[in-house]
């Protein structure tokens, strides 16, 4: 893509034709979801629509029948439903074994059902040490190679069913955590993948262990190692606290560096909830000029059509 100016940024490869925007919607309840209401305030506050609505999938609780609520949420509102699909109890060796088979097809069958574009991201984060699948949290079950082999063949098993419709999310988190993590070694191969991610946070002062980082400290170093892969790369979970820094600052100067310092990157996705008892003030809206930042950044880049 073209990174001579916001205007002129263009998808090459991919859905949409440029930049888009989407979020992880939050909201007021104690277990927030993508709702319509949600939908709407978070379009709202940033006086834009949502090109991507994001929704977090469990396998030891969430269905298809139980996704399909979300997707038919974006669907109605125009948008592709991003589905963080988390193989929460279980490992990478527990899905080759074949112990989810059942669950995976069954999850294949309601996607092919559902028509609709749908994007998915299994084993997300893989590089760190705090779900069941990280290579961090159990280095033999979740190797990097078996974590591959298992992205692998979760997409084999959809394919065997013949699901057009869906586009295959890689994630890497912006660091690693825990012994055998690495950015990129649990890639499965261009072959199985429709788009690469990348996940990250500004904690600021959140935290003990934590300090203030702008996008680029955040960023630059994943960016860089998947910038190889010849795949369109998007921020798929991110924001900024507001301990310890100027947020609104932090939204300025990701905007800055995008075109010059980023020009791969073609969508941002908000992680809009404030979990200040045990993360951080992720919200966008925690401050007037956090979001004032937000809304003028993305001012920049025309809509995205697909």
């Amino acid at each position: 893509m073209s990174s001579s100016s916001s205007s002129e940024i263009s998808v090459k490869q991919g859905t949409f034709d440029s930049m888009f925007f989407g979020a992880w919607v939050g909201g007021p309840e104690e277990t927030p979801q993508p709702t319509a209401a949600n939908v709407a305030a978070f379009e709202r506050l940033q006086d834009r629509h949502l090109d991507v609505i994001s929704v977090f999938s469990l396998w030891q609780y969430n269905d298809w029948n139980w996704t399909r609520t979300y997707a038919n949420i974006a669907k109605q509102n125009g948008s592709i439903l991003l589905v963080t699909w988390m193989p929460t109890p279980y490992t990478a060796a527990d899905i080759l074994s074949g112990k989810c088979d059942s669950y995976i097809d069954d999850f294949a069958r309601g996607v092919k059902d559902f028509g609709d574009e749908i994007w998915l991201r299994p084993l997300h984060e893989a590089n760190g040490d705090w779900y069941t699948w990280g290579t961090g949290t159990d280095g033999v079950n979740n190797s990097s190679d078996k974590v591959a082999e298992a992205f692998r063949y979760i997409v084999k098993r959809f394919r065997a069913i013949d699901v057009p419709n869906v586009k295959w999310v890689w994630t890497t988190n912006a660091s690693n955590s825990g012994a055998g993590s690495s950015l990129t070694g649990a890639y499965p191969g261009d072959e199985y993948v429709d788009y690469n991610s990348i996940d990250g946070y500004n904690w600021g002062a959140a935290q003990s262990w934590s300090s203030w980082q702008s996008f680029s400290s955040v960023f630059s170093k994943a960016y860089n190692a998947l910038s190889a892969y010849d795949k369109p790369l998007f921020i798929a979970e991110f924001a900024s606290s507001e301990k310890g820094g100027n947020k609104a600052e932090w939204i300025n100067e990701m905007f800055r560096d995008l075109p010059t310092k980023f020009p791969k990157i073609i969508g941002l996705m908000w992680f809009s909830q404030s979990k200040e008892n045990n993360e951080g003030d992720w919200a966008l809206n925690t401050s007037d000029a956090a979001v004032e930042a937000w809304k003028k950044g993305i001012s920049a880049y025309p809509q995205a059509k697909r």
